[in-house]
């Protein structure tokens, strides 16, 4: 992966990564694999790609590619394939989906070829330079998937890089309009905010106990409690033609 100097932190390294995949690795301790499949559900209900066309489908960052299933029944006619940066992950998606896609070590900014689809799942918010990492898989793709948490905040204000924290930007709706700007995207279609509970969002049962807390929260005059969403961009490149959508 490549990383500006003050960015070389233990978390986005290999060798982090690896021993977070491994075997009953603190990506499986954490429900990393449950998250997975609940985002790539989320993603299959709210997009506008035809779920009937032959796509050439790619996940930019597949952990142990647990959306592969969910991609295959969803987009039945697609080609799909996975990425990851750690050798670990990919090694385990190539045993456990390996009849359903094709995987290969790559990180964001080394992904190879042409694909009708690129998509990109709670990642690009743990990059300061996500920018740069939204031109470099744009210009692979001819329709960009991108889904990350919907106007996170940190104590009431934006985030920002932070070492103690993995998350370090705050994404509205014009967060990729820059895409357009510098005519890398001919368009970007509305972008859709959703709940996705038990991979980011609350639960139904947390959803109660929040709302009942807010109440007291109002009376009291203390900051309400949010919910945390996510948004879902979906970007069409202009630098290579062709419609993905229905």
């Amino acid at each position: 992966m490549s990383l500006t100097t003050d960015l070389q932190l233990p978390r986005l390294k290999t060798d982090y990564w690896n021993d977070y995949f491994r075997p009953g690795g603190t990506w499986e301790e954490r429900s990393g694999r449950e998250q997975t499949r609940l985002f790539a559900r989320a993603f299959c209900r709210h997009t506008r790609l035809d779920r009937n066309n032959r796509l050439c489908f790619a996940d930019s960052s597949c952990a142990l590619g647990d959306a592969m299933p969910i991609l295959h029944d969803h987009f039945p006619n697609a080609r799909l394939f996975g990425f990851d940066f750690s050798p670990i992950a990919i090694d385990r998606c190539k045993q456990a989906f390996g009849n359903v896609a094709s995987f290969a070590v790559a990180d964001i900014e080394n992904i190879d070829g042409l694909y009708d689809v690129i998509y990109s799942s709670a990642t690009l918010e743990h990059f300061p330079d996500y920018r740069e990492k939204a031109r470099a898989l744009l210009r692979h793709c001819r329709h960009l998937a991108i889904m990350v948490p919907f106007d996170e905040k940190r104590n009431g204000q934006d985030l920002q890089h932070d070492p103690d924290h993995d998350h370090v930007v705050t994404f509205r709706e014009d967060s990729f309009d820059f895409l357009v700007q510098e005519q890398l995207a001919t368009k970007i279609l509305p972008p859709r905010i959703f709940a996705v509970p038990g991979a980011w969002s609350w639960s139904r049962q947390r959803w109660l106990v929040e709302a009942s807390r807010n109440v007291g929260r109002l009376v009291l005059r203390r900051p309400l409690a949010r919910n945390k969403k996510m948004i879902l961009f979906e970007v069409v490149s202009s630098l290579f033609p062709g419609d993905t959508r229905d």
